[in-house]
C-alpha cells in the first residue's frame, strides 16, 4: 500500500469528530477517481490521522460529484488497533472502495502483528 501513496489525490478534511469508543471518524474530500487511486488517498489521510489515542480511526472519502451527507461516496478506510484473533493482538486495515455496495467496489481486509 506504501507504493500506492505516489498516486494518492489531494483532499480536504469535511469533518473530524471522536466517538465512544476510542473512534475517531475522518471525512474527506476528493475527486472520483479508480479504486486503486482511492485506497492511496485513503491510506495516505490514514497515515496522517493514526494516533495512538485511538483504538479505532475511520476514513470515509467523499466525492463532492455524490456528496452524501450521512455515508461515504468514494471509499472507506477503517484502521482497528489491539483486534483480537485468538491468543494474538493484531492491527487490521479494512478498506473499501467507492460505496461498498456497487458491483466494482472491492474490499480489501489486512492484518499485521
Amino acid at each position: 500500500m506504501q507504493d500506492l501513496e505516489v498516486g494518492a489525490l489531494a483532499y480536504t478534511i469535511l469533518d473530524e469528530s471522536e466517538s465512544y469508543g476510542r473512534k475517531k471518524i475522518v471525512r474527506i474530500g476528493y475527486p472520483s477517481c479508480t479504486g486503486w487511486q482511492q485506497v492511496a488517498t485513503l491510506y495516505k489521510a490514514l497515515k496522517a490521522y493514526h494516533s495512538a489515542q485511538f483504538d479505532t480511526v475511520i476514513i470515509q472519502g467523499v466525492s463532492p460529484e455524490k456528496a452524501d451527507k450521512y455515508n461515504y461516496t468514494n471509499g472507506m478506510v477503517q484502521f482497528d488497533q489491539n483486534v483480537r484473533l485468538g491468543s494474538q493482538m493484531l492491527k487490521r486495515y479494512q478498506i473499501e472502495t467507492e460505496d461498498g455496495f456497487s458491483s466494482d467496489a472491492i474490499r480489501i481486509v489486512l492484518t499485521e502483528e
